[in-house]
């Protein structure tokens, strides 16, 4: 099984979870073990990070994350920053589909916050901007350097609310 495969499995069963355990959207016995074997390398990840620890210094729970892009998901908050403003300084407005990257570097520059609703307000902030600017030639008449600096302006705010929380 691939972690790909696990990470969706563990997805499935959380999700169902999160909207309440209809009957109709149960995961299927697939979807169960492939949770299973996530949830299993999790609890080998935590006992391999703990070996030796006394017992209250253990850690009880932690989630392991699928990396996909593991430059952009694991970059500090400094190179995520540099590299959020060049994507957006780059950005035509002509793809069809979102960069990916937007979102996982406003999360790596977050990552550290104390304060994980604020931290996923400013994450919304810059991917919400980010889509008009993505999209730009469906709305040819609009001009796209509007768009950029709002983008710009979310990623400013990110950088100052992180640069606060993170100095501590």
């Amino acid at each position: 099984m691939t972690a790909e495969e696990a990470a969706s499995g563990a997805f499935a069963v959380e999700g169902w979870d999160d909207i309440g355990f209809p009957e109709d959207g149960e995961p299927s016995e697939a979807e169960y073990k492939a949770a299973d074997v996530w949830y299993e390398a999790n609890n080998a990840a935590l006992a391999a990070c703990c070996a030796g620890w006394p017992d209250e210094k253990r850690i009880q729970a932690a989630g392991l994350n699928l990396l996909t892009n593991p430059e952009e998901q694991l970059a500090d908050r400094e190179t995520a920053l540099a590299k959020l403003r060049t994507i957006i300084q780059a950005e035509d407005g002509r793809s069809e589909y979102h960069d990916e990257r937007v979102f996982l570097l406003a999360l790596a520059a977050t990552a550290k916050m104390p304060n994980g609703m604020l931290a996923r307000d400013l994450v919304s902030a810059v991917t919400v901007a980010y889509t008009p600017l993505a999209h730009a030639q469906f709305t040819p008449d609009e001009p796209i350097e509007p768009k950029r600096k709002a983008v710009l302006d979310a990623i400013d705010a990110l950088e100052k609310a992180t640069e606060k929380s993170t100095s501590h």
